[in-house]
């Protein structure tokens, strides 16, 4: 039986205290053809020497080229040799069968990407939770399941998590690299394009991956933070721009006015110039209620009464006050 090989491709950046267990996580899978290349992104810690003791025929470890993440990825994907793509975040988990399920499935169906369900976690696998449905499903049209997943069903917005997906890798050769112009969202960019670019979507139910979420008391200096917000809106910008060169559809406009949104609140009250360009292109697309939780009780309930606006202000100035 032919078993096409896969390319997992891993960037590493100081990830010294999980990146053995998510390697192994590859080893572990039961699909027999698998090649893992792990690209070191310039760590500090130990990451790369803990990659090291895995190297082999099957294990490829290199110093990226460049630098960040999305540099990482390409680079990986120059050394690979896979018909198929598996991109993995150096802290999160495959669950064993994660990528024999997705090859079978998309075997018959060329032109299409499979995806799967994410569970969360910090750091028992066991107790990860699941907040996918019913934002993934099988479609021959991708465009249904990115405008529902950026609220143009009046669903609240979601995002897929990198590693929940399965791409051939020659629909990534026709959608493109990643965008290493990008410092945030580059991962909702590139399978925007990659998505969209698909003659399909194929959801594969009996498999998990795990997210490590990971709780930090680091706070983004203002500088890193404009710098992100920007990356944001450049994102949002090529999103809407793939998903409308698609479709026209009221849904659509509406997902697109609700990626603006999002952007907007994310900008106010620091980046006005930012939150009065995204707000222009929400209204431009005919407006959104998206309207996300910004923090606990009381800030929820300033928002109740005064409005989102007034809520995050009072949160953003309160932590510049206390943190002097």
């Amino acid at each position: 039986m032919h078993f096409p090989l896969v390319s997992v491709i891993m960037p590493l950046f100081n990830a010294a205290p999980f990146v053995e267990e998510t390697i192994q996580s590859v080893l572990k899978q039961t699909y027999p053809s698998i090649e893992l290349i792990i690209v070191n992104d310039h760590s500090t810690d130990d990451s790369y020497a803990r990659a090291l003791k895995y190297r082999s025929k099957k294990v490829i470890v290199n110093h990226n080229i460049g630098k960040g993440a999305c540099s990482a990825r390409n680079y990986g994907f120059q050394l690979c040799k896979g018909r198929y793509i598996q991109y993995l975040d150096a802290d999160d988990i495959l669950s064993p069968n994660k990528i024999k399920y997705q090859v079978e499935a998309m075997t018959s169906l060329p032109g299409q990407l499979s995806v799967c369900n994410t569970f969360h976690f910090k750091n028992n696998t066991e107790l990860g939770i699941c907040y996918d449905r019913p934002y993934v499903f099988s479609t021959s049209k991708p465009e249904d399941l990115f405008i529902n997943l950026w609220g143009g069903n009046h669903l609240p917005m979601h995002m897929i998590t990198v590693s929940a997906w399965l791409s051939p890798r020659n629909l990534i050769e026709s959608a493109g690299p990643w965008n290493e112009d990008l410092a945030k969202d580059q991962d909702g960019e590139f399978f925007a394009r990659v998505g969209l670019n698909s003659s399909g979507i194929i959801y594969v139910p009996e498999v998990k991956f795990f997210y490590r979420k990971h709780l930090t008391g680091e706070n983004i200096g203002s500088k890193k933070q404009r710098k992100h917000i920007e990356s944001i809106l450049m994102a949002t910008e090529l999103k809407s721009s793939y998903l409308i060169n698609k479709i026209e559809s009221l849904a659509a406009k509406r997902a697109v006015a609700t990626l603006y949104k999002h952007v907007a609140i994310e900008a106010w009250p620091q980046e006005k110039d930012i939150y009065d360009k995204a707000i222009s292109k929400c209204k431009e697309y005919g407006g959104s209620y998206y309207n996300p939780k910004l923090g606990g009780h009381l800030i929820e309930l300033i928002k109740k009464v005064f409005g989102w606006r007034i809520a995050k202000s009072i949160s953003y100035y309160g932590h510049q006050i206390f943190k002097k």
